[in-house]
């Protein structure tokens, strides 16, 4: 996107005494920078403060610089398009994403899941995750429409 922007630009300014260029340069630099912002935007989103729902499937994850929240990328159930998730950086998700990070780069799909602690109160729950392997049944997925 950037360097789209710079090509159109650096054109512009070597055509710069030619109005008819310069009418079109301008205006196409902005569409390109305003669209790939928005692609950018709509597709990833900003991190949000939101737990990961249940059977999320994980993609990535990236811990903050000062070390304490986890920015994961996961694909809620039912919807096609990933969602970045910001989670406090216990050891607990640092473990669990890391095992996912790994485990996901053999090619072994991972699927999260909250810790569910709600009814225990305490330094045990802290709200973390838990992974697990994503593994077809060996009978294969079952129809629903039938």
């Amino acid at each position: 996107m950037a360097t789209l922007t710079i090509i159109v630009l650096a054109i512009g300014i070597h055509f710069w005494r030619n109005a008819i260029v310069m009418a079109i340069v301008i205006p196409l630099s902005m569409f390109c920078a305003f669209t790939g912002y928005n692609t950018i935007v709509n597709t990833l989103g900003y991190p949000i403060q939101q737990t990961i729902p249940d059977e999320a499937l994980y993609l990535y994850h990236v811990e903050s610089i000062d070390g304490e929240q986890l920015y994961v990328y996961a694909i809620e159930p039912d919807k096609v398009l990933p969602k970045n998730f910001r989670i406090p950086a216990t050891d607990q998700n640092r473990s669990t994403m890391s095992e996912a990070k790994k485990r996901s780069q053999r090619g072994i799909k991972q699927v999260l899941r909250g810790n569910r602690n709600s009814e225990r109160y305490g330094e045990i729950n802290r709200g973390e995750y838990l992974r697990y392997d994503f593994k077809v049944d060996s009978q294969g997925l079952k129809s629903y429409n039938k």
